[in-house]
């Protein structure tokens, strides 16, 4: 039977029953969040806008340490700069999937913010495997800054290598869930023909990735704390910064947690709190492993503050500056420089002033000796000497 389609009284009663009406209004259709839900909302709000501010604090106080008095910024610092810009928008991406957190009414929350929440879910997904191989590849940098050791150079390069590859990778796989992409957040399925990723599939590919995270996590929150053995401070201040450099544990420790969130995605009757804790272990890792990068070149304001509190004694020895030089000896008058670094002996030969007198052939003038004092120091970061050696050597 043909549907009636004369005029008035048909478009006054809506379209005729059979009749398709067309995709119905997700912004009409209510999505109210769970109290779970909502409660995890505001704790991850939370979390991270004083993480943010935190990283922040920290980042800036480094970017001032390697630029005053001295500027000696390396291609780290620029890394670390562009790691910053990836976090403060992964952050800002995953705060907009809760826009309730912020006195709105989760009352009101409908499907059509569902679905603009979840477009950001997956837009930030890239961001984040860019912003946590830059934050790596910073640390990365800083080591290869101090270490001279071709060995340990040849690893920090490999896992440079290793972090871009998995970049490129969960690019890839964020990208290509779904074709076409939008039908990612297509929660009414009106994408046509949409080939997405099983949840199965979602679930292999985010522990995967999470486990490569927590080895590198480890490898770079211990291989800093390798180089407190060559500073000479006292015991209980290499304790008190080696913790604060190995807060990189804590990122490895959050990548566990996500880890075992991803085992169970899809599986829950609550998608919404399963999205929001992702993202909060995911926010966290990120944040943790930020500002473990920044605290290696915050030693000197951190021992200070530790001397502050009592945690750590003044360094009370004397430093020396010495110029290289060279001493005549085998003499009976001589003169020293002020700081007693080169000492100078007159020679029996009459033409002292030359060189070539100096060494005679083969090196030698009679029982005429050159010796070399040279003083070494090394600096590790921010122009703080860490190490005087002095080194006398006949030449």
């Amino acid at each position: 039977m043909e549907p009636t389609t004369s005029g008035a009284s048909g478009s006054a009663s809506g379209p005729p029953p059979g009749a398709f009406a067309g995709p119905p209004d997700p912004s009409l259709i209510p999505s109210v969040p769970t109290d779970a839900a909502n409660t995890a909302a505001h704790s991850f709000t939370a979390a991270a806008v004083t993480l943010n501010i935190i990283s922040f604090i920290l980042f800036s106080a480094r970017l001032w340490t390697r630029s005053f008095p001295v500027f000696h910024m390396g291609w780290d610092d620029y890394v670390i700069s562009a790691a910053w810009v990836l976090v403060l928008t992964n952050s800002i991406l995953l705060i907009l999937t809760v826009p309730y957190t912020f006195g709105g009414d989760p009352s009101t929350f409908t499907l059509a913010d569902v679905i603009y929440s979840n477009k950001l879910a997956v837009l930030s997904q890239p961001i984040w495997a860019w912003s946590m191989a830059a934050i790596k590849i910073s640390v990365a940098g800083m080591l290869l800054r101090l270490e001279q050791r071709k060995s340990v150079r040849h690893f920090l390069w490999v896992m440079i290598a290793l972090q871009i590859i998995v970049s490129i990778y969960g690019t890839l796989a964020a990208v290509l869930q779904c074709i076409p992409l939008h039908a990612a957040w297509d929660l009414l399925g009106l994408v046509a023909d949409a080939k997405c990723w099983s949840k199965g599939a979602i679930r292999v590919n985010s522990i995967c990735i999470a486990s490569f995270n927590i080895v590198t996590d480890v490898i770079f929150a211990l291989m800093p704390v390798t180089f407190l053995r060559k500073v000479q401070i006292p015991l209980r201040e290499r304790i008190v910064i080696g913790v604060l450099m190995a807060l990189g544990i804590f990122a490895s420790a959050a990548s566990i947690v996500k880890a075992t969130m991803a085992a169970n995605f899809g599986l829950t009757e609550d998608p919404n709190l399963e999205g929001i804790q992702m993202g909060t272990w995911s926010l966290v890792e990120e944040q943790v492993a930020f500002i473990a990068a920044c605290i290696p070149c915050l030693r000197k304001p951190f021992q200070q503050v530790l001397q502050h509190f009592g945690l750590a004694t003044a360094n009370a020895s004397t430093k020396k500056t010495g110029a290289t030089g060279y001493g005549r000896m085998n003499g009976t008058s001589g003169v020293s420089n002020v700081n007693g670094a080169i000492r100078m002996k007159s020679l029996t030969s009459s033409r002292a002033q030359s060189e070539e007198d100096i060494l005679g052939p083969n090196g030698q003038n009679g029982e005429a000796e050159i010796w070399r004092t040279t003083e070494v120091r090394v600096d590790l970061e921010g122009g703080n000497s860490v190490r005087e050696e002095t080194i006398r050597e006949k030449i």
